[in-house]
């Protein structure tokens, strides 16, 4: 009896041990990132306070309408869409000639940049200055890819009366998104972000020495999320057509190593997928090519490009629909 005792006690008091030393590690990781910016914090702290599931598998997860929240120093205030813009309506867009929505993932949604300072901002004063009656609505949402943010605009966007949709397309775009079940720990504590984050850079490590590699599969015919992609974007084709809407695709290189840039043969996949499809393409790639990767990179580890990136983009993009 005695002897059970002793390793009750024994668990106990490991147990209770163990339980002070992660909420110790917890609190002081807390205040260590109320001061010093952590990036993959704060995409945890996005995905808490601005995003929530939905039933719809192909979409996974929309923003939270009408929510704000500041993240890496940036206020990301989300709309009555579910948008990083303005508040609107149908009959506030009627009043513009054109009607622009871009739909992307976390760089069209201007991570880590103030609002004012993103390529929809600059092509909404740039448009405002020519006196052109042109509106931008930023369509962009975090961890999206081509099924994502095409199924979104259908289920959610597609009666607004848009006359013009942008897909900002991201050398990503054809992944595989795998839904993670979250478990206590990560989806609560900073402590298991950190220890998922530490996991994975063994992982990422190991990417990053066979990144042409890791890509180049992705844009294989038969790779599944190439096959989903082009027959997500051949379903916007056909929509547009039919609705009288004009069509663009955007390609938004890798900015973290452009010089030499290894990943040319997306350009190549890309623009032919646009050329098939009909749809006009603009190649971003030739924007940045003779720039220095760091004048571009944002801040605090993050592979999201600055507000002079967005302007370099902005800059693209409006020349591109000028012409």
């Amino acid at each position: 009896m005695n002897k059970v005792r002793n390793l009750l006690k024994t668990f106990i008091i490991i147990f209770i041990s163990t339980l002070l030393g992660i909420l110790f590690c917890e609190l002081i990781l807390r205040v260590k990132h109320h001061y010093v910016i952590d990036y993959d914090i704060e995409m945890w702290k996005y995905a808490k306070k601005l995003k929530i599931k939905v039933d719809n598998k192909k979409i996974n997860h929309v923003h939270i309408r009408n929510k704000s929240a500041k993240l890496q120093n940036v206020e990301i205030t989300i709309n009555n869409y579910g948008q990083r813009d303005i508040n609107y309506n149908k009959t506030l867009l009627d009043n513009y000639e054109k009607r622009f929505l871009i739909l992307g993932s976390s760089i069209a949604l201007g991570w880590g940049v103030e609002n004012d300072k993103t390529f929809i901002s600059y092509l909404n004063k740039k448009a405002n200055d020519e006196g052109k009656k042109w509106i931008f609505i930023n369509g962009g949402v975090g961890n999206y890819n081509t099924q994502r943010y095409i199924n979104n605009y259908f289920e959610n966007w597609s009666k607004l009366g848009f006359s013009d949709i942008i897909v900002h397309f991201f050398v990503n775009d054809t992944e595989v998104i795998k839904e993670t079940k979250q478990n206590f720990f990560l989806t609560h504590t900073h402590l298991g972000v950190v220890i998922w984050k530490l996991l994975n850079s063994y992982i990422s490590s190991f990417e990053q020495e066979k990144l042409k590699d890791y890509y180049k599969e992705r844009y294989e015919d038969n790779y599944l999320g190439f096959q989903t992609a082009k027959k997500e974007l051949k379903r916007l084709k056909k929509h547009c057509k039919t609705n009288e809407l004009n069509c663009y695709i955007v390609l938004m290189p890798d900015i973290h190593k452009l010089n030499p840039y290894e990943l040319s043969f997306i350009n190549e996949k890309v623009k032919k997928l646009s050329n098939e499809l009909g749809l006009p393409f603009l190649d971003l790639l030739k924007s940045f090519v003779e720039i220095e990767e760091q004048k571009i990179w944002n801040k605090y580890n993050d592979p999201h490009p600055n507000e002079f990136g967005h302007t370099l983009i902005g800059k693209s993009i409006f020349s591109f629909l000028s012409k």
